[in-house]
């Protein structure tokens, strides 16, 4: 996919995020901020492990669920995220290594062989590997990209204009010229390129919506969104 995604001066600035927003509903918010990251992140948590060190420890599905299962039983952890001013996407990250540090030193210190594991062992050397970094990011891009993609087409069709999807979608996800497109619709491609224009408009406010709510800084919405889209497409 390839779009001119420069900002939008009317695109209004992001006060507080969604995942704020359910952080001051109590429990309950929690639990569906809870499960809305466990939709979104699985997947990509599941890659990075896959294509890292972490995969020794354990299958990708039961080390991601364990991670889960530990870090979003506190109820401090997002809090704790909004805090750090990290993306959402890295404190995530930085989580499942932590809990894969911990995990090799519950095996050592069950084996009696690291103690309390202050030994300086591998389980002090997980880190950031880059390559399972690009797989966790390729797979977060393309699920971030879809629900932006969901977002757009729903506002659209809530505003009667779903034609204006139905080009954006034939011109920029399946490759189709604007003069094609206007054969296959009955139309100019003057006014396919003018439909494309107003769903590619719909996109863009729902992708920088979606990435401020992951806590992306406004002052970085642009470049985050050009190493979204380059990295989606390797």
């Amino acid at each position: 996919m390839s779009l001119n995604m420069s900002a939008s001066n009317d695109f209004p600035t992001t006060q507080a995020t969604w995942i704020d927003e359910q952080i001051k509903d109590g429990d309950a918010g929690i639990a569906r901020a809870n499960e809305h990251l466990m939709t979104r992140y699985a997947a990509p948590l599941r890659a990075y492990v896959q294509g890292s060190s972490l995969r020794a420890l354990d299958d990708a599905d039961a080390l991601v669920n364990g991670f889960f299962a530990t870090r979003l039983a506190r109820r401090e952890y997002l809090e704790h995220w909004r805090a750090s001013g990290l993306p959402l996407r890295r404190w995530l990250v930085n989580g499942l290594l932590l809990h894969g540090r911990e995990r090799i030193r519950e095996r050592k210190k069950a084996s009696g062989a690291c103690g309390d594991c202050g030994c300086g062992s591998p389980c002090a050397e997980i880190g950031l590997e880059p390559s399972a970094f690009e797989q966790f990011e390729r797979s977060w891009s393309r699920a971030l990209l879809g629900d932006a993609c969901a977002l757009a087409e729903q506002e659209l069709a809530r505003a009667g204009d779903s034609d204006a999807w139905e080009v954006f979608r034939r011109h920029f996800l399946d490759g189709i010229e604007y003069a094609d497109i206007g054969l296959q619709l009955r139309i100019t491609a003057a006014e396919a390129r003018t439909r494309a224009r107003r769903a590619s408009y719909r996109f863009e406010r729902a992708l920088r919506k979606l990435l401020a709510d992951e806590g992306v800084a406004e002052s970085e919405l642009d470049d985050e969104i050009a190493w979204l889209m380059e990295v989606s497409g390797r």
